[in-house]
């Protein structure tokens, strides 16, 4: 006797032996799994489909293929890491001595230290270039104040002294290991005034980045900042960008004054600001124009003509009265 029945969900007539009665197969039609009835009375008319018992299939995990990775892939991940592990020690280390040099109460010690470990840390040819025109050592020189104040999170100090009021050196000095010359800045005792017979010996090394027309005299240079009171550099540790609240555009960050005001360029000595007639303490010039560096980098021309109060206020970095030259 044959028991004849429909899928529930597609309508897919079926026939079986009674034999297979209670039992459950799988619609062949939309794969649905049905019921087989008691056997009764056949009611259908359709032709009918022998059917095998149904059994409910074994859900097999699939088997994940390993990704196929190129040499070169791999290998570009693994320096990559290497890389990565280098730039976060670097960070690291670069971190600690800048810590270490500005928290230092002991004048000339932790300078001397962080300064002489950068310089052994630096390659001459990883320093950029130094250019020939005036206004592009500006521009390098500018460039170097910034990559100190990424190794240090300052500028340097620009009248650093020892405890009997003696003057260290300045700040172009220690910009050495930031302008490819490394060995140079090595050569100097960061713990003896600039005119000690050890650093006094450098002053005819001066590189030529620091060299400004009109100047004759070997060693001497009219690259300077503004220091003292009102100024970016008011003593004891060097300025921070951030504290510069008038805008890095309208704030002068150094200048190259006229020939009669050179110094020695190992000497900490800068330029004072005269807030009633403040390119007074520019010197003379044979064009009327000066050169000067922003505090964002870029280089720009000071006239004998500029207004006083413009002027101040490009020295002042945050006195409240930002004014672009």
């Amino acid at each position: 006797m044959s028991i004849s029945f429909k899928c529930k969900k597609c309508g897919k007539g079926y026939k079986v032996g009674d034999d297979k009665a209670g039992k459950k197969i799988k619609c062949r039609q939309c794969a649905a799994p049905v019921q087989i009835p008691k056997a009764e009375v056949d009611d259908f008319s359709e032709d009918w489909e022998e059917e095998a018992e149904y059994t409910p299939p074994t859900r097999r995990r699939a088997r994940s293929k390993p990704k196929k990775q190129s040499k070169k892939k791999s290998a570009s991940g693994s320096n990559q890491s290497v890389l990565i592990a280098f730039c976060i020690v670097g960070v690291l280390v670069v971190g600690g001595i800048g810590f270490f040099l500005f928290s230092s109460d002991k004048p000339g010690g932790g300078l001397a230290k962080a300064m002489t470990d950068k310089a052994d840390a630096m390659v001459n040819g990883d320093a950029p270039k130094v250019k020939k025109s005036a206004v592009e050592n500006m521009k390098q020189i500018g460039l170097a104040f910034h990559n100190f104040h990424d190794s240090f999170t300052r500028f340097p100090p620009a009248d650093a002294h020892l405890v009997d009021g003696k003057p260290l050196l300045s700040w172009r000095v220690h910009m050495l290991p930031f302008l490819g010359q490394a060995e140079l800045y090595k050569q100097f005792n960061l713990k003896e005034p600039w005119d000690s017979p050890q650093n006094k010996a450098l002053l005819s090394k001066m590189p030529a980045i620091y060299t400004c027309d009109g100047i004759s005299k070997p060693g001497y240079t009219s690259i300077m900042t503004f220091s003292g009171k009102d100024t970016p550099f008011t003593g004891g540790q060097g300025p921070q960008l951030r504290k510069f609240t008038d805008g890095s555009s309208n704030t002068i960050l150094f200048v190259q004054a006229g020939p009669n005001k050179a110094v020695p360029w190992t000497q900490p000595i800068d330029l004072p600001l005269n807030a009633a007639n403040p390119i007074s303490v520019l010197g003379q010039s044979a064009n009327g124009e000066f050169l000067c560096t922003l505090a964002d980098g870029a280089v720009k021309k000071i006239s004998s003509g500029t207004p006083a109060q413009i002027l101040k206020n490009a020295i002042q970095p945050n006195d409240g009265n930002p004014a672009p030259l």
